[in-house]
């Protein structure tokens, strides 16, 4: 296996930092993963290893903000669209270096809201989506007076900082994996701004409402015990969408992190699987 890590400047001079997983001989198909909420690529260095293991090409990148990209205020998008563009410029230069072969999405969490707002726009360059532990029915989890609360606040203070931070019990049952969580410097520990609630609300509102235009094929698996993002929320993608080619997997009793669980080899199994069979 190849792994190396890279850069690339976004149009507004951002540094964005990437990674990559080659296997030794040529690819099959490649997957690029796309992370959510405060974190980076890096907590994804158990999985990528088993994709190329199957014999796929892996990328990464830290979105701006996180991790090791670019920006000042961490964990925050001025415009939800910046990332989007960023990502599409990851996206052009993986078919360059991959001429020919066939590009998956996986996206976790604000990944998988990314991943479907993305999708939308380039369906026709994509092969197929992994969507993990979305956030797609977090509005009807919030209060009214909370969302008005926010839509209202967004334009005169989007940097404010008052939802309290993800608690690291949430994403696994591994309590090794809420320490690494609370210990790692590249993870966002602070709370989540006005303007991220903001767009994560309204770009999930938008997607629901195009959910029709998704045909391509799509992957969709939720821990049961997801308490950061519902789990009807993978219900409502898999109803909604026009995909003839759709899958939908619960893991009873897992939490929001399913490929960080104690599971998490069954889990990075099927989703090798899935992207086998395509």
């Amino acid at each position: 296996m190849q792994h190396t890590t890279g850069s690339f400047t976004a149009r507004d001079g951002l540094t964005i930092y990437t990674e990559s997983w080659l296997p030794d001989s040529p690819p099959r198909a490649v997957v690029l993963i796309v992370h959510g909420f405060g974190e980076h690529i890096g907590r994804y260095t158990h999985v990528a290893p088993r994709m190329v293991e199957a014999g796929y090409a892996v990328y990464g990148l830290d979105h701006r903000s996180h991790g090791k990209s670019g920006g000042a205020d961490r964990a925050h998008f001025d415009r939800f669209d910046d990332v989007l563009v960023d990502l599409k410029q990851f996206f052009d230069s993986i078919k360059a270096a991959q001429p020919g072969l066939k590009i998956f999405l996986y996206g976790h969490s604000l990944g998988s809201i990314i991943t479907l707002a993305f999708t939308l726009r380039h369906q026709s360059e994509i092969a197929g989506i992994l969507i993990s532990g979305t956030p797609l029915e977090l509005d009807t989890a919030q209060s009214p007076l909370l969302l008005t609360a926010v839509a209202l606040l967004n334009p005169i203070i989007p940097k404010a900082a008052i939802t309290p931070p993800v608690p690291a019990e949430n994403l696994s049952r591994d309590p090794a994996v809420a320490q690494a969580y609370d210990a790692d410097p590249l993870v966002y520990h602070g709370k989540v701004r006005i303007s991220i609630g903001h767009q994560i609300i309204s770009t999930s509102r938008d997607i629901k409402a195009r959910l029709r235009e998704f045909t391509l094929p799509i992957y969709i698996f939720h821990g049961t015990d997801d308490k950061i993002c519902p789990p009807r929320g993978s219900q409502t993608l898999y109803d909604g969408v026009a995909s003839t080619d759709k899958t939908l997997k619960f893991y009873e009793g897992l939490r929001h992190e399913t490929h960080n669980e104690p599971e998490q080899a069954e889990v990075i199994a099927n989703m090798i699987n899935w992207l086998n069979a395509r």
